[in-house]
């Protein structure tokens, strides 16, 4: 909870008391608190923002400083108990309100480098969007890029998220700050940086793992997030128009039929995603080129480039460095495998890293159907992914006691939600995947301990192959 928000629910608190006293002084202090709590209301709403967790406050504020002003002199005697116990419940409500629903902060970066960050809008006039009815209508996406800048630069934070892509239920992500400088130059310490894409969730944002790609961005790499028009949530592009997901479909083992759906969904979603994540490869390398204007010409290492994504985002991420030879590199933060991938491999070496999935545990012979089809497909997954390991390399990371939540930054939305430490889970998921792409991209010698790592006293396991493709 905030001081400025804080301060006004608990400054309401001694002159509610004082208002249910049948013997007060009149002439105490107490009775100008309303006064200020409109004061801390007023410095709340121009430093901090208004946001609706504050409306119990906002209300008993102005009802407090009515009475004061009004009621005092046409009640006749105190308010009654039950008009306190009400002012009293608004004012812990807002409290209650706005710990369960913070401006959450993201952890910060632990790199040497500040971060900077832009967006760009791309066209890819060659390809048709499928979600769009007016015809021949192109496909357009919109990336944001953090990228390293020097610890010294000033600047503003961008937010956390787009005002115009919240809703009056999540407004708060607009107020929450990244640690990212909007617009700012990239560090000089060095004359080219490795580049990695960043490819969301399901129906996710560029966003939705800021704890990640932001210290990505601190140890000298430039992280490229793409939103999926009309798979993601909700895109805004640069003219206000505002991309909603269309496509239908989730994960579902209820029935063989829905389960053969979802797989046909998603295989036509990795597909749609890849072919995005190859053409923002072709625009950076025009951005990258002489006589570009961008403030990253000239920045890119587009020879060492890696792509990462969480849950499907991984699945989007394995699927691209099959179809693109451009990716080294590449890390599926709990996703499946799907498209040409699931059978031919990454191609590349990848380091998968999953929760340990509980259903793989159970006897097969207690399970439902539904259950059962789970387990058979969870079996199928992970020996494609082992077959492609054996083949091209990387490794297997299983974190016991995390949750699929964890890949994300879902878990500072709410302390409610956030389980077990999350901030663990931030190290666990920096480390592994940072010591990975230094691996590969930067040809350091940081091997990963196979099978139970002292990282986080044993409850990490590896599997995994040294295996160094040619090309």
């Amino acid at each position: 909870m905030r001081p400025l928000e804080l301060a006004t629910s608990i400054i309401l608190l001694p002159y509610i008391v004082y208002s249910l006293a049948v013997a007060r002084d009149n002439n105490s202090l107490l009775r100008f608190l309303p006064f200020l709590a409109v004061a801390a209301v007023l410095c709340h709403l121009i430093f901090d923002g208004y946001r609706w967790q504050m409306w119990p406050a906002y209300f008993l504020t102005l009802a407090l400083l009515g009475y004061q002003l009004l009621g005092r002199h046409y009640l006749i005697g105190t308010p009654s108990y039950y008009v306190g116990l009400c002012a009293l419940v608004l004012a812990f409500s807002a409290i209650f309100l706005c710990i369960s629903l913070p401006v959450f902060k993201i952890p910060a970066p632990t790199g040497p480098f500040g971060v900077g960050t832009i967006t760009e809008y791309f066209v890819d006039h060659a390809r048709r969007d499928p979600f769009v009815d007016k015809p021949n209508a192109p496909r357009e996406l919109m990336v944001q890029i953090w990228y390293p800048a020097d610890k010294s630069t000033q600047g503003a934070f961008a937010a956390y998220r787009d005002q115009r892509i919240t809703t009056a239920w999540d407004a708060r992500f607009a107020l929450v700050r990244s640690h990212s400088l909007a617009g700012v130059a990239p560090s000089r310490s060095m004359p080219k940086y490795p580049v990695l894409l960043y490819l969301p969730s399901w129906d996710g944002i560029r966003t939705e793992s800021t704890f990640l790609v932001e210290d990505l961005a601190s140890h000298g790499y430039v992280v490229v997030g793409v939103d999926h028009p009309y798979s993601s949530s909700i895109t805004v592009f640069p003219d206000g128009r505002i991309a909603r997901r269309k496509f239908s479909g989730g994960e579902d083992y209820s029935s063989e039929s829905a389960f053969e759906a979802f797989i046909s969904v998603a295989n036509e979603q990795v597909e749609i995603r890849s072919q995005d994540a190859t053409f923002v490869l072709d625009q950076l390398e025009k951005l990258n080129a002489p006589g570009s204007s961008d403030i990253l010409a000239g920045r890119l290492d587009l020879t060492r480039v890696g792509l990462l994504g969480s849950s499907f985002g991984g699945t989007s991420a394995a699927e691209t460095c099959w179809r693109d030879r451009r990716c080294k590199a590449g890390v599926d933060l709990g996703g499946m495998v799907a498209g040409q991938s699931a059978t031919g491999g990454t191609v590349v070496p990848f380091m998968f890293i999953f929760e340990r999935p509980t259903i793989l545990s159970q006897n097969y012979d207690a399970l439902t159907s539904t259950e059962k089809r789970e387990f058979d497909f969870g079996t199928e997954q992970f020996g494609e992914m082992n077959a492609s390991l054996s083949k091209s390399g990387g490794y297997m990371v299983i974190v016991d006691e995390m949750t699929h939540a964890n890949f994300f930054d879902l878990p500072f939305y709410s302390p409610l939600r956030a389980g077990s430490d999350p901030r663990r889970f931030v190290e666990i998921l920096r480390k592994y995947t940072l010591a990975f792409f230094e691996w590969r991209l930067k040809g350091a010698q940081i091997p990963l301990p196979l099978g139970s790592s002292s990282l986080d006293g044993g409850r990490i396991h590896v599997e995994g192959s040294e295996v160094r493709p040619q090309g």
